[in-house]
C-alpha cells in the first residue's frame, strides 16, 4: 500500500502531490504543517502550498541564528505576497549567549568542541522548539530535495515516522536548482537577499557549460555559519531510534544531565569515567526536555540513546555497588 501510494506521488506534479498528502491527512489545515527556513528557494513550497491548500499552518523555526531575523523579515514579505495567513514562530526560550555560558560551566565550548556544541544547539534551538510547535501535527510538509545532502538523496516523498511523532512528506524531492528558479520567477516570488550570490552556483556562466538539469547536487541552499558545506540542519535527519511513548530520545549517544554541585550527579559521572565510557554533560536548565515526566530526581543518565535513569538506576546498569544511597538515605538528588 505505502509503495504504491510513494509510486502516485513520485508520477504526480509537485502541486498535486502537496494536495494528495493534505488530503490524506484530513484536509491539513489542522493536521498538517509546512516547515520552512525561509531560505533562498523557500518560496517553491509556500507557492504550492497558497495553490493547493492556503489555509495550512506555516512554521518558521527561529533559531536565533545571525540571519534569522533577515530570514524572518523575507518571509513575511512572501507570505504576504502570497496571501498566506496561518504563520506560527517557534522559538526556543534561551538565547544563544545563555547556550553558550551553560555549556561552558560544564566545560563544552564552541571552539574546541565544536560538533558537539552544535548538535546540542541543534536540540535546544530547532528540533526542540519544532517538537513542540508540532504535538498535534500529524504531517510536515517541507521543500528539501535531492542533492542538497547526502542523508536527503535516500528520502521518500512521504516518509512515515513509526511513532508518535509526525510524518514528513517533501513534494519537490526530485526538482533541480533550474525548476526552482523557472517556478520563483514564473510566480513571481520576491528573490531572497542570498540569491545573487548563489546564481553562479547554479546557472551555467558561459554558453561552453551546460544546465545542470538533472544533476544530483544542489547549490540553491542557504548558507549557514553554523553548519558545512552539504551538512544537514539536524531537522531532516532519518533518526533510528524511535521515541517511545513520552521518554524522549538525545542527539547524542551518552548524556548526563544534571547540576554541578549535585553528589548523585557526580557521582554518575565518576561510575562512567570509571567504566571507560564516554559522555556529555549538559546542564538541567537547558535539556529540562530530555527530563522523562516520572523523574524525580537528578541525574537522567541516557546511554546509547537509550534511557537509563538516576544515579541508582546507572548502578544497576553497570552492575556496581550503590554506594552513595548505602551511606545515607536521606540527602536529596
Amino acid at each position: 500500500m505505502n509503495n504504491n501510494y510513494e509510486q502516485k506521488l513520485a508520477n504526480s506534479t509537485a502541486v498535486d502531490r502537496v494536495r494528495m498528502i493534505t488530503d490524506r491527512y484530513d484536509g491539513g489545515s489542522d493536521s498538517v504543517t509546512v516547515l520552512t527556513s525561509f531560505g533562498v528557494q523557500s518560496g517553491v513550497m509556500l507557492a504550492l502550498v497558497a495553490e493547493a491548500c492556503p489555509n495550512i499552518r506555516v512554521l518558521f523555526i527561529d533559531t536565533q541564528s545571525p540571519t534569522s531575523q533577515r530570514d524572518l523579515s523575507y518571509g513575511r514579505q512572501v507570505l504576504s505576497h502570497l496571501g498566506l495567513n496561518n504563520f506560527e514562530i517557534a522559538k526556543a526560550k534561551f538565547t544563544r549567549e545563555e547556550f553558550a555560558e551553560g555549556m561552558a560551566e560544564v566545560g563544552v565550548h564552541h571552539v574546541d568542541q565544536k560538533d558537539v556544541f552544535h548538535t546540542l544547539s541543534q536540540d535546544v534551538f530547532k528540533i526542540t522548539p519544532l517538537k513542540k510547535a508540532t504535538t498535534d501535527t500529524k504531517c510536515l510538509l517541507s521543500g528539501v530535495r535531492r542533492g542538497q545532502t547526502k542523508s536527503r538523496d535516500s528520502l521518500p516523498f512521504l516518509r512515515y515516522s513509526g511513532s508518535e511523532d509526525p510524518d514528513k512528506a517533501h513534494p519537490i524531492l526530485d526538482w533541480s536548482d533550474e525548476d526552482c528558479l523557472d517556478f520563483l520567477k514564473m510566480k513571481k516570488i520576491p528573490p531572497h537577499p542570498e540569491l545573487n550570490s548563489l546564481l553562479d552556483d547554479v546557472l551555467p556562466s558561459s554558453k561552453n557549460k551546460k544546465p545542470r538539469k538533472n544533476s544530483l547536487s544542489s547549490s540553491l541552499r542557504s548558507k549557514r555559519d553554523e553548519r558545512g558545506e552539504g551538512q544537514e540542519c539536524g531537522i531532516h535527519i532519518v533518526q533510528d531510534e524511535k521515541r517511545v511513548g513520552n521518554v524522549p530520545v538525545p542527539s547524542l549517544p551518552n548524556i548526563v544531565i544534571g547540576k554541578k554541585k549535585c553528589r548523585y550527579c557526580v557521582g554518575a559521572k565518576e561510575l562512567l569515567n570509571d567504566s571507560g565510557i564516554e559522555y556529555v554533560e549538559a546542564p538541567v536548565h537547558l535539556f529540562t526536555h530530555l527530563i522523562p515526566a516520572d523523574a524525580k530526581t537528578l541525574p537522567v543518565v541516557y546511554l546509547n540513546k537509550k534511557l537509563v535513569g538516576g544515579y541508582d538506576r546507572l548502578c544497576e546498569h553497570l552492575g556496581v555497588d550503590d554506594i552513595l544511597n548505602s551511606v545515607s538515605d536521606s540527602d536529596s538528588e
